[in-house]
């Protein structure tokens, strides 16, 4: 079976294969194509020497299979590696910054308030919670 050699770009995390021309790629498609185990081998050597450069981290051999439609990973681990996530982990742009130009009124309208989930009570708890005249008597 033939192997890649794979890491994680140091950089900012990106999975990269070592490439053809001696450079890291970000393809699965544009992997060295390791034919015997001795030359993953060597080629490991090579990543690891990268890795001492702090240019990737944990190089690893890869066992791929070939078919009409390019390279494909062996193991589901790095066939989610090679694809990327399985969910959708970006968050939404909305979610953690507001508009520099928002007028106050705007950012009042925006923001939430924490709602309070009380569980559906019984007969005799809804009786209990009826007769008490301050939410004080009904904390106790």
């Amino acid at each position: 079976m033939v192997k890649v050699i794979s890491a994680n770009r140091l950089a900012d995390g990106i999975v990269v294969y070592a490439g053809r021309d001696g450079a890291w790629a970000e393809r699965l498609s544009q992997a060295k194509i390791f034919a015997s185990k001795a030359e993953a081998e060597a080629g490991l050597l090579v990543a690891q020497n990268d890795a001492k450069r702090n240019l990737v981290v944990e190089p690893v051999v890869v066992e791929v299979t070939g078919d009409a439609s390019g390279l494909r990973a062996v193991t589901l681990r790095e066939a989610i590696r090679a694809r990327g996530p399985t969910i959708d982990f970006l968050p939404r742009p909305h979610a953690f910054a507001q508009d520099a130009g928002a007028s106050q009124e705007n950012t009042a309208k925006q923001t939430t308030n924490a709602v309070l989930r009380i569980p559906r009570l019984d007969t005799r708890e809804r009786e209990f919670v009826s007769a008490t005249d301050s939410p004080d008597e009904i904390a106790r």
